[in-house]
């Protein structure tokens, strides 16, 4: 994701995640929380869609999985009061936790790859060659 595209998903992200003076006290917090749910959102994403590569610095988030960004971060922000908590009842005292966080019908939207991104894998190649040509 290019950093216009970065631009757009925040510009975006805003629209879900309204401004509210109570929460962020400034604006300044705001975009750092959002800016922070969205690389923890591309984090999640890339984990998940390659689960054998380790550094994900040149890594960009698929533009088919862009939407997918959005709604990661709508559900890590609802989720940072509720501490995972989904189910509760007062009297007599009982409520559920989900295991890991994210909604099962959200991270199923996601389909790992075997192999590394072709992008890092030429860079790689290129690396090789140069090593091999000195």
């Amino acid at each position: 994701m290019t950093e216009e595209e970065l631009q757009e998903q925040l510009e975006k992200l805003k629209t879900k995640i309204p401004y509210d003076e109570d929460i962020f006290e400034t604006e300044e917090n705001y975009g750092i929380v959002l800016n922070d749910l969205l690389e923890d959102s591309k984090n999640i994403l890339l984990e998940t869609l390659y689960p054998f590569i380790d550094d994900f610095t040149d890594v960009l988030v698929p533009r088919a999985y862009y939407n997918w960004q959005l709604r990661c971060c709508v559900e890590l922000y609802n989720m940072a009061d509720k501490q995972g908590i989904t189910n509760y009842s007062e009297n007599s005292l009982s409520w559920s936790k989900l295991s890991d966080g994210l909604s099962n019908s959200l991270m199923n939207k996601i389909n790992s790859h075997v192999g590394v991104p072709k992008r890092i894998q030429k860079d790689e190649e290129e690396e090789e060659e140069e090593e091999d040509g000195a």
